[in-house]
């Protein structure tokens, strides 16, 4: 059969039904060979490689499934490489197919730049940001290189690969051997039953437990079974910024999310905590602070985590770490608690006091529209954000319902990926999606208003407008003495006239000033629109982590008799 064809069906058996991608030259053959299998794989045209990256990430990150994006040698792979390294570090399965020259046509060992046109080593470039990566330069290793591929993208912790497969190769007939093509080496984890013991014990022995999520829980699937844990554990929960709607936000062991811009009520409950669970956090510095070994200092910390060289960059000499697959040990753990009773009163009590008296201390009129978008949005929605103050106004402020999840951009912070996430979200899903985004980020991947025109998707497209990029303007306004430079409309930035482009791209516009305009929108249509919500230039991001402060003790500072109150409940 056709190579291109065989990738093809390879990606249907893996219940793969969306790709997205840019055409090319040398990527004709595979886009071909999908419009043959067109009732059981559609491929989705982006207006940019990197959009198509980001949606890839969307699919997969809703799906559960790998997420694929495709894309023609040259400018079109490297035009991908900020949506690997987005799904490197946020450890998203995604499958990178790009074409490349016909393999008589490349340079080979050549000395020279470039022989064949467009030709580009893009495996080199990104192999420290793929799990695996490759160029499949002999049909006969098409069969094994995929296999690699899916394997290496969905097993242990997710994160991306790429093939790189030349043209002639796509066009070639090739025979496949219905064999195991490659010998899967298991990941060595530690003995379950011990690890079980381990958590269960220190549980039994606690006064003042606490759990830390991180988005480990949503990417093995076990969001459910771990709220399902919840109800034998009784545990106080805590998560990382990526993981916030992991609970309901009226969920009753809900303490919202931890770090240098997280709740106050989170970091001071991690600081009362005698024992700490980490489930899939890596524990990085905006959640530990820069010096990691002084992290939650009067609690035992125990670390879950699949990934040995997470557990290898310790926050403290005397943490306990559990190499443990969640989609394992979850399980485990609800059988053991079944007859076990565990009981923390007092310590919810005072888990409640603390969040009660920090809920709304650092609450903005910004907060007030992300609450009133949130509560006006339909409860089964996929909601996308993008990088900057809105997204972490987002973690603050969204009131998350029981069956939506929310998706960021985290360790990479890539400008740009809510609008083209939530053209992958969609398809990942089948369920409309809010798409929220600063006014500068939006115009990272704005051409992809065509795309969602072109479909008629169900996403509303939110835009936080306060006429700057924020987040910088307010780190000059900190530390440079307000000398805005490329931030506002002053100094060298703009933002565009949002409603004239909404108009162009045939999409329904609000525009939104007050609280009260946000009523006047119907979030239950189907139909996209763009929902403009202007602000002033100023905003601001608060709290932080302080100089030279425990992590409790964000800035700007409370009230030190409140404080003192609280860190003695």
């Amino acid at each position: 059969m056709k190579a291109s064809d065989y990738i093809v069906e390879f990606l249907i058996s893996k219940g793969i039904t969306d790709v997205f991608g840019y055409p090319g030259g040398v990527i004709c053959h595979f886009m071909d060979s999908i419009n043959k299998y067109k009732d059981e794989i559609c491929a989705h045209t982006n207006y940019h490689e990197q959009a198509a990256a980001f949606a890839a990430c969307g699919y997969a990150q809703t799906s559960l499934k790998p997420g694929v994006a495709f894309a023609t040698s040259g400018p079109g792979a490297t035009n991908l490489i900020t949506g690997i390294c987005n799904a490197y570090f946020d450890s998203i399965p995604t499958i990178f197919i790009t074409g490349q020259v016909d393999t008589y046509a490349a340079k080979g060992n050549l000395k020279v730049r470039q022989r064949g046109f467009q030709e580009t080593d893009i495996v080199s470039m990104v192999k420290d940001v793929t799990k695996y990566s490759v160029c499949v330069e002999s049909p006969d290793k098409l069969q094994e290189c995929l296999e690699k591929a899916y394997y290496y993208a969905t097993s242990g912790r997710p994160g991306p690969v790429l093939l790189d497969i030349p043209a002639d190769i796509q066009r070639s007939e090739i025979d496949i051997i219905i064999k195991e093509c490659f010998f899967i080496k298991s990941i060595e984890l530690e003995n379950l039953q011990e690890s079980v013991k381990l958590v269960i014990d220190a549980l039994v022995k606690a006064e003042r437990p606490c759990f830390l999520l991180g988005s480990g829980i949503k990417q093995s699937g076990m969001a459910k079974e771990f709220i399902t844990l919840l109800e034998y554990a009784n545990v106080p929960v805590v998560t990382s910024m990526l993981a916030f709607d992991v609970l309901a936000h009226d969920h009753f062991l809900n303490y919202g999310f931890v770090g240098a811009n997280g709740h106050r009520y989170a970091n001071f409950i991690l600081a009362k905590s005698d024992l700490i669970i980490t489930f899939g956090t890596r524990l990085d510095l905006k959640q530990v602070g820069g010096k990691r070994e002084e992290f939650a200092t009067n609690a035992k910390l125990m670390r879950v985590d699949i990934d040995f060289d997470e557990l290898s960059y310790e926050v403290r000499k005397d943490e306990i770490q559990v190499l443990a697959d969640l989609k394992v040990l979850i399980p485990e753990l609800i059988n053991s608690l079944s007859g076990i009773e565990l009981k923390y009163d007092e310590w919810i009590s005072a888990c409640d006091i603390i969040k009660n008296e920090l809920r709304y201390i650092d609450y903005e009129k910004y907060h007030d529209f992300i609450h009133a978008i949130s509560n006006k949005i339909p409860d089964n929605t996929m909601v996308t954000a993008d990088v900057g103050h809105h997204q972490v106004w987002v973690a603050q402020a969204f009131q998350v319902k029981e069956k939506q999840s929310v998706y960021f951009s985290g360790g990479h912070g890539a400008m740009g990926y809510s609008l083209p996430a939530a053209i992958g979200a969609y398809y990942g899903t089948g369920k409309s999606v809010i798409s929220i985004n600063g006014d500068g980020g939006l115009q990272m991947n704005i051409q992809e208003l065509q795309f969602v025109r072109r479909e008629n998707l169900p996403i509303k497209i939110v835009v936080i407008n306060n006429f700057a990029l924020g987040m910088i303007r307010h780190f000059q306004e900190m530390n440079f003495n307000a000398n805005y430079t490329q931030t506002t409309a002053d100094s060298g930035y703009t933002a565009p006239n949002f409603e004239a482009i909404t108009k162009a791209y045939g999409l329904d516009y609000y525009k939104v000033k007050e609280l009260e305009d946000i009523k006047q929108i119907n979030f239950n249509s189907l139909e996209p629109s763009l929902i403009e919500v202007q602000l002033p230039m100023n905003t601001y991001l608060h709290p932080k982590f302080g100089f030279n402060k425990q992590n409790q003790d964000q800035e700007p500072s409370i009230d030190r008799k409140l404080y003192e109150y609280l860190m003695e409940l």
